[in-house]
């Protein structure tokens, strides 16, 4: 494994894995929109009616210990000098968000926005667009329904991550599963968290 500088590029190599959706918003343009005329089907009409609506952490804390120990398995092959700032670094990119609230424009868009974070905002369709995380990070995001599921990825130069919301059969319990990855940690930042329908 490689091991990460000091300093300016210790951070740099890690704001890549703001990924795992959770913090981006979109820079001075707006994120490119499905045309209003673009058809939604009926399958998808019905996953964004189950999946809209508001979800606030239920966890308990063990889940909340489960991410602290995933950001330490992450950073296991780092020099003890490089893994303070790295560990502080991934904690708060792996901040568990108090809720979820995802909005369908009906025409192909999603808005997901949570307490503290900018909104999230573009097309349901799997293109890329630009955002901006909390922290200042800059990536390209893809969101769509797979097999049921709604997921975010996002990519940069130096690293990835993706989010899979999964609303499970009773309709209130979402199951939030993040993953941030780089070739600069050890193991992959990997942990699911539990929101209920509000």
């Amino acid at each position: 494994m490689r091991g990460f500088p000091l300093g300016g590029a210790l951070g740099a190599g890690l704001t890549a894995l703001v990924l795992a959706a959770g913090c981006a918003h979109s820079e001075a343009a707006p994120p490119p929109r499905a045309k209003p005329s673009t058809p939604v089907s009926p399958a998808q009409a019905e996953l964004q009616r189950r999946y809209a609506g508001t979800y606030v952490y239920a966890g308990s804390d063990a889940e909340r210990r489960a991410v602290s120990a995933a950001v330490e398995r992450s950073i296991a092959g780092m020099s003890f000098l490089a893994k303070p700032v790295a560990r502080q670094t991934l904690r708060q990119r792996s901040e568990i968000r108090d809720s979820y609230h995802l909005v369908f424009d009906g025409f192909g868009n999603l808005e997901v926005s949570s307490p503290g974070f900018p909104a999230e905002a573009g097309p349901l369709d799997g293109t890329s667009f630009a955002l901006e995380t909390k922290y200042g990070d800059q990536s390209h995001v893809s969101q769509s329904f797979v097999e049921g599921i709604l997921v975010q990825e996002g990519r940069t130069d130096d690293g990835s991550g993706r989010t899979e919301f999964r609303l499970e059969d009773d309709g209130a319990t979402l199951l939030v599963h993040r993953v941030m990855e780089s070739s600069q940690l050890s193991a992959a930042v990997d942990f699911t968290l539990t929101y209920r329908r509000q």
